[in-house]
């Protein structure tokens, strides 16, 4: 009976519960029963430690040296296996913070168990960083093992035609259109001396030949798009897709390593393979006619969601996914508004801020914009032509399922429709005399990407801004003080710290107490090295190649990153399937084992980068 009591507590407890049944009811057999009262000594700092401790009931504090208190345990936990894998000597004493009943392991049965189960010996790797690693690993090689999603999936398996059509470049455009009319090719290969060297659609020829009153007669070449992007056949199929969706092409050639076309891949290739993706929701938002069809389109977004989840994307190239939607969402609606307004009056760029700059949207994203205007721009005579312009977009991008900014953060607000000079000018305000609430409100706009118009006018001001931030300690202080503000919800005894929320109870908020954390501390290790890069994961690996952050820091952060998202992601795909609205906000019991132990080691992670920022930067203020 006592044997079958033990065996069933460590069924519900990592590492035990991932055992076979045989080895943990052996491991049972092997276990003794120690009580100790309230306030009493369970190891001594310094002593020989001969067991692995795991709490049955009660609580124990470890305090390093016997004296500092560095962590408080509650049921389930264990203690004492750092000294076990090193020399034996106990660095912390343990004391019963309550009445407590521990079941404890042998030192020979725990050093054995260490050496037959990979999985139990990589449970108990002291540091949580190095644990959280192997998790995101494990993630990586269940997707692999599936064997049939598109991260699997190489372009090769998908093309369809080998022999494939195409045109030399100096071929007449008429004897061009009939090759293709004749094959029912939509696109044409270019090909002289055995190499691709330029791509025609039919909307080449529309927009080329038809449109522009060009001779038919003309070389073919001279529509062609020239040095086309092309991808080898080894190429997985994430990639593919995600190329396609965000350089907006429906035609991808196949090339092999000597530049000689394979084939070419299209978007409906991956329509019969795949079904309902991201790229075919970017192509529907793309060719939609009006700002009624662009919300119809991104009405698609939650299915494309549920499918990329369920394909095994992970948690970057969904982002990158869901991010390359709102952007053409973006891009669309602007082309239209121009189209019943006329052409704009002054160049301007249409710049993006926040998780659309940074590539990392999730559903449920609001939008956040403005205006950057370049010379010539003249407010009395234009600002007009451009209010209704925002105005136009704004609305349609909030019918897109993309809400009115809460902050205002839109080109409808005339602070953030100016000139180029007026928006440095207010970067220079932030970053020469920074003002805490101040800079608590502005880090959104260090995360800024021009998508439209003359995007080069973002680029400069970005390029400017992050140049001028380099050389500001103290704006740096501040920045690194406003991340620091940021709570992370793990308490001592490795229990979540939940908000409450009216709706759902209480919950875990993803993005506000784990992802925002993780950006902010990529932002501030950015803004200090001058790196311009507005991705999170560019921004640490940046970092990292610069020295400005430890390379081993950097793909902690990266690795808590990617499971966060990847949790995230997932649990927004179980709220469509359930016909509830999808959020960042979740309860820890819809959490498997694994996420939820994890999600603690992250928040541990987050935690200790969020402390070292400070210290870099913030004069050690946390």
């Amino acid at each position: 009976m006592e044997i079958a009591e033990i065996a069933s507590f460590l069924a519900r407890h990592e590492p035990f519960a991932s055992l076979p049944d045989p080895l943990r009811e052996a491991l049972s057999r092997a276990i003794e029963i120690r009580y100790f009262p309230r306030g009493s000594s369970v190891i001594e700092a310094g002593e020989t430690n001969a067991h692995l401790g795991i709490i049955r009931s009660g609580a124990v504090e470890l305090r390093l040296g016997g004296t500092e208190l560095s962590a408080r345990l509650g049921e389930g936990q264990c203690f004492g296996y750092p000294s076990l894998l090193r020399d034996g000597i106990a660095r912390n004493a343990v004391v019963a913070r309550e009445d407590t009943l521990l079941y404890r392991l042998p030192a020979k049965n725990f050093r054995a168990l260490n050496e037959k189960s990979e999985a139990f010996r990589a449970f108990f790797i002291a540091d949580e960083n190095a644990r959280l690693r192997k998790a995101v690993s494990r993630l990586e090689t269940m997707r692999e093992g599936a064997g049939s999603g598109p991260a699997q999936v190489e372009v090769g398996a998908l093309l369809r035609r080998r022999d494939v059509i195409s045109a030399h470049p100096e071929t007449p455009i008429r004897d061009a259109a009939r090759l293709m009319t004749d094959a029912d090719v939509s696109t044409l290969p270019l090909i002289a001396d055995g190499r691709l060297v330029g791509i025609v659609t039919d909307k080449d020829l529309r927009r080329r030949v038809l449109g522009a009153g060009r001779s038919a007669d003309a070389p073919v070449e001279t529509i062609m798009t020239a040095d086309p992007i092309t991808v080898g056949a080894d190429t997985d199929m994430l990639s593919a897709m995600l190329t396609m969706s965000e350089r907006n092409i429906h035609h991808l050639p196949v090339t092999d390593p000597d530049d000689a076309l394979i084939g070419v891949l299209g978007a409906s290739d991956l329509l019969n393979r795949f079904g309902t993706s991201a790229v075919h929701v970017v192509s529907r938002v793309r060719a939609a006619a009006d700002a009624e069809a662009v919300a119809e389109a991104t009405d698609r977004l939650p299915q494309a969601l549920i499918h990329l989840v369920d394909s095994g994307v992970d948690a970057e190239h969904v982002s990158r996914f869901v991010s390359s939607i709102g952007e053409a969402a973006h891009q669309r609606l602007l082309t239209l508004a121009e189209d019943a307004l006329g052409t704009p009056p002054a160049p301007f760029a249409l710049a993006i801020f926040g998780s659309l700059a940074r590539q990392e949207q999730a559903l449920g994203s609001d939008q956040d914009n403005g205006f950057v205007f370049g010379d010539g721009y003249d407010p009395d005579a234009h600002d007009d032509y451009f209010s209704e312009l925002a105005a136009r977009l704004s609305d349609g991008l909030n019918a897109a399922g993309y809400v009115y900014c809460p902050g205002d953060i839109m080109a409808t607000n005339t602070r953030y429709r100016k000139g180029a000079a007026d928006w440095m000018a207010d970067y220079d305000r932030w970053i020469s005399t920074p003002d805490p609430d101040a800079i608590l409100n502005a880090t959104i706009f260090f995360d800024l990407r021009g998508i439209a118009g003359e995007t080069d006018l973002v680029d400069a001001l970005r390029d400017d801004i992050y140049a001028k931030a380099r050389d500001n300690g103290i704006f740096l202080s501040f920045v690194a003080r406003a991340a620091a503000k940021n709570r992370v919800p793990l308490g001592f005894f490795r229990t979540f710290l939940l908000d409450h929320d009216e709706r759902e109870g209480d919950v875990l908020d993803l993005k506000l107490q784990a992802i925002a954390p993780i950006v902010d501390i990529a932002r501030v290790y950015a803004l200090a090295g001058g790196i311009a890069a507005a991705n999170t994961k560019a921004r640490l690996a940046a970092c990292a190649s610069e020295g400005v952050i430890g390379e081993e820091a950097a793909a902690d952060l990266a690795d808590c990153f990617d499971f966060v998202r990847g949790v995230r992601f997932r649990h927004q795909a179980d709220q469509i399937r359930a016909g509830d609205p999808p959020t960042n906000k979740l309860a820890p019991a819809s959490l498997s084992r694994f996420e939820r132990e994890h999600l603690k080691d992250a928040f541990k992670v987050i935690r200790e980068q969020l402390d070292a920022v400070g210290r870099a930067y913030a004069g050690g203020i946390t």
